[in-house]
């Protein structure tokens, strides 16, 4: 692969910058929670509803702003996500009343669903077809970076500090970044008057946008990948939430020790996303492929973790944080990379955006379920589950890569077809 010029740096770390710097807007309150529940008197459940709003905001936002992001400027819209994530945050830092954080909180997880999307778009603008695949991985791998520096970030300011500063630093933080990305972002390397190469790109040819959503998914055979994204959402999300008590109650520790174990498994998720990356160059960027392999290797560090988590935490830990690693590689493929065949459609951020309410629908359902499964057939119910959802997957994938084989050997591959494998 070629090196990337001067503009195309500035774009991947401009938006990786702005994807991270929104998780310190967002993680936040998690770390906040227990003071503000000490400051109030409110219930565990009263601040879970927050958390659980949020989550099905940003996920029916993703599906709203990933077709308008295909639409209108991504520099405006990025720098309308940033701004309105700032100001709640510093208003949430002033806010006295449930209800005023509620409201605060549901337009906060709207604003944030308009960046992932549109950052997609701008990658088929700015990058070469060769050049996207490792561009968007790279850029994914700022979901880590965002949740180290809001754990480490917050967590240190609430240890020296009130809560209200957990809202009004990163609140700060991100309304001067908004100014810096508004100033040198640019949507378009013509825009920027800098042309990045003399060969076409599958976004230089746009087709007319007559095709609707829900055509180019039909026409894709895109539930194969759904299912997949309902998987990789359901696991990966569900370790997210449920780590820290699976933990503790398989391994006997208090969440002072938990903490610091679990603080290992986001740096094993961006371990992840960069086998993901080179397991998909090996295969010649066959994403499919990619991802059933991903969905096979997590089956087995389940199985170990049933095995052998037991008689150690450094083991449990290990297994566990592989999975969640493996997810996170292919989280990165299914909505960094996928999305980016569909630039002939002009459907990029359309797509990015439907397939990221997909896997943050799946992972809203499964946070009651794990729960639901939890108490009443322990935490090998859940693990048992997750090999099912992930033996789904393998099978959508298998008949996603059969359709497209199909299609080959009937010689359908047209302008009006999308195939990869």
């Amino acid at each position: 692969m070629t090196k990337l010029s001067k503009s195309q740096i500035r774009i991947f770390i401009l938006c990786w910058v702005a994807y991270a710097s929104i998780y310190f807007g967002r993680v936040n309150l998690s770390v906040a929670i227990p003071q503000i529940q000490d400051t109030f008197g409110w219930s565990k459940g009263s601040m879970g509803l927050i958390g659980s709003l949020f989550y099905w905001v940003y996920g029916f936002g993703q599906l709203i702003n990933g077709q308008i992001g295909d639409r209108i400027s991504t520099r405006r819209i990025v720098f309308f996500g940033l701004i309105t994530t700032a100001i709640c945050n510093i208003c949430f830092g002033f806010s006295t009343t449930y209800i005023f954080m509620m409201v605060l909180w549901i337009i906060n997880a709207y604003a944030q669903s308009t960046l992932w999307g549109p950052i997609v778009k701008s990658i088929t603008n700015w990058y070469e077809p060769k050049k996207r695949s490792s561009v968007s991985i790279g850029i994914s791998t700022s979901m880590v970076g965002g949740y180290i520096l809001a754990w480490g970030g917050s967590g240190l300011i609430i240890a020296k500090s009130h809560w209200n500063l957990v809202f009004w630093v990163p609140g700060i933080i991100i309304l001067i970044y908004s100014i810096i990305w508004f100033s040198f972002f640019r949507d378009t390397p013509k825009e920027a008057s800098k042309y990045i190469s003399d060969e076409p790109t599958e976004g230089a040819t746009v087709k007319d946008n007559k095709y609707s959503l829900l055509q180019v998914i039909i026409e894709s055979k895109l539930i194969y990948i759904v299912l997949a994204c309902f998987v990789q959402g359901i696991i990966k999300d569900s370790i997210a939430l449920w780590a820290p008590t699976l933990f503790m109650e398989t391994q006997n520790l208090d969440i002072t020790e938990t903490t610091q174990f679990i603080i290992f498994i986001p740096v094993m998720n961006l371990l992840g996303m960069m086998f993901a990356s080179f397991l998909n160059k090996k295969l010649k960027h066959k994403e499919k492929r990619t991802i059933y392999i991903l969905f096979l290797i997590s089956i087995f560090m389940i199985i170990g973790f049933v095995k052998l988590g037991s008689y150690n935490i450094i083991i449990a830990l290990i297994f566990l944080g592989l999975t969640s690693a493996v997810m996170y590689g292919a989280n990165t493929l299914l909505l960094g990379v996928i999305p980016l065949h569909f630039a002939k459609y002009n459907k990029t951020s359309s797509i990015a955006g439907f397939l990221d309410f997909c896997s943050y629908l799946a992972a809203g359902f499964a946070a009651f379920i794990t729960g639901a499964l939890v108490d009443r057939f322990s935490w090998n119910g859940v693990m048992i589950f997750w090999i099912v959802c992930l033996v789904v997957g393998i099978f959508a994938l298998l008949m996603s890569l059969k359709c497209d084989k199909i299609a080959v050997k009937m010689e359908k591959v047209t302008d009006n077809t999308y195939l990869i494998d």
